[in-house]
């Protein structure tokens, strides 16, 4: 297993590998102290799990994740912050994040979180888990209440709705220049979220 920690401060990351080796006591980690520096690591090493101070120096928001995806697109990103999560969280879940942590949460809840995003499942903590059921579930347009694809990054609803246009993986991956293999990511892991084989399947459920 080979770990990935972009964070910049020196006593986050000693905590955080504390941790790790306990869980996985033959895990390689790397430590990045920028954003930049992490995605050069990213670029050329493949990783199991990414942990991501959404503060990190040279990072942007939530367009860190989709920075990562366009390298990574499979590798499992949790996002650890001082900020507040009820802030914060559902964004960055939306956003294609596969959790989110407190850096003022327990040993155990960090213990958990990693063991719950390593088996590709969501993570927030107790206090957030309800606001985010209601939100991924529902929103808000124009004062009406309408159905939002459970759990889809922007980039994947992007993706989703090209495919349900009629557009090839090819045109998808030019349009967003993005590469083809990339988007064939994005469509087997939407197919998957909303629980369908095909596009007509899929036309047929965001129309519902």
């Amino acid at each position: 297993m080979k770990i990935l920690l972009i964070e910049d401060h020196f006593l986050v990351r000693m905590s955080q590998k504390i941790v790790l080796n306990e869980l996985y006591p033959q895990v390689t980690i790397v430590e990045a102290d920028s954003f930049e520096s992490g995605i050069a690591h990213v670029q050329g090493s493949l990783f199991d799990l990414i942990l991501l101070d959404i503060d990190i120096p040279g990072g942007k928001g939530k367009l860190m994740i989709e920075r990562i995806r366009q390298w990574r697109p499979e590798v499992v990103i949790l996002m650890c912050s001082a900020a507040d999560e009820q802030t914060h969280a559902l964004e960055y879940i939306t956003a294609g994040a596969n959790g989110y942590l407190s850096k003022s949460a327990e040993r155990n809840e960090m213990i958990t979180a990693i063991t719950t995003v390593m088996k590709k499942k969501r993570y927030v903590s107790l206090t957030v888990q309800e606001r985010l059921l209601d939100t991924v579930s529902t929103g808000i347009s124009g004062g009406k209440t309408r159905k939002t694809p459970l759990g889809l990054s922007e980039r994947e609803r992007e993706v989703m709705n090209m495919l349900i246009k009629g557009k090839w993986v090819k045109e998808i991956a030019l349009d967003l220049n993005l590469r083809s293999n990339t988007v064939s990511t994005f469509k087997a892991r939407i197919f998957q979220k909303m629980g369908v084989t095909s596009v007509l399947e899929l036309s047929k459920k965001v129309g519902d």
